[in-house]
C-alpha cells in the first residue's frame, strides 16, 4: 500500500489540480478547469493512506458518493482513475468537451466542421468561417444532412 506522501506526491505532479487542506490532516484536491460545477477530482486523501478520486462516469452503485476509494491501489491504477477523473471533468453537463470538432463531408469533396461551443453547435468551414448556430447536436447535424454533407 502506498503511503499519504507518496499519494500526495502523485497527486501534486498533476499541475491541473490544486490541493486544499481539511479537517483531520486531509486534503483534498479540485481541478480548477471543471467544465461543471462540481470540480473535486479527489476527496480526503488521509494520512493512513486512503484517498477518494472522483468516478462520476461509473454507475451509481459502483461508487460512494461519486468517489472510489484508493487505499490499496498501486501508483499505475492511481494516475489511471485520476485521468479517467479529470477527462470526464473536462466535460459539459452535455457530455462533450469545449471546442470538441467533427469534420462532415459532401460528395464534392467540401468539408465542414461541427464544433461543441458550451453551449451551442457551430458549423463552421474549414478556415473558422461560421455558417450556423444551433441549440442541440441534433439540430446542427439535422442542417449537415440537409445540406447532404455525412460525418467522415
Amino acid at each position: 500500500m502506498l503511503s499519504f506522501e507518496e499519494k500526495k506526491a502523485i497527486f501534486d505532479s498533476y499541475e491541473e489540480l490544486t490541493a486544499t487542506k481539511v479537517s483531520m490532516n486531509r486534503l483534498n484536491y479540485h481541478f480548477k478547469d471543471s467544465a461543471v460545477p462540481k470540480t473535486m477530482a479527489v476527496r480526503f486523501l488521509h494520512p493512513n493512506g486512503n484517498a477518494l478520486i472522483y468516478a462520476g462516469y461509473l454507475p451509481k452503485e459502483e461508487t460512494d458518493k461519486g468517489y472510489i476509494s484508493v487505499r490499496d491501489e498501486t501508483e499505475e491504477t492511481i494516475r489511471s482513475l485520476v485521468d479517467q477523473a479529470i477527462a470526464h471533468l473536462k466535460k459539459t453537463a452535455d457530455g462533450y468537451e469545449e471546442g470538441y470538432t467533427e469534420l462532415w463531408f459532401d460528395n464534392k469533396g467540401d468539408i465542414l466542421k461541427l464544433v461543441y461551443d458550451n453551449p451551442t453547435w457551430l458549423v463552421a468551414l474549414p478556415n473558422d468561417q461560421v455558417e450556423g448556430v444551433f441549440h442541440s447536436k441534433d439540430a446542427a447535424e439535422g442542417y449537415l444532412m440537409d445540406e447532404e454533407f455525412f460525418e467522415g
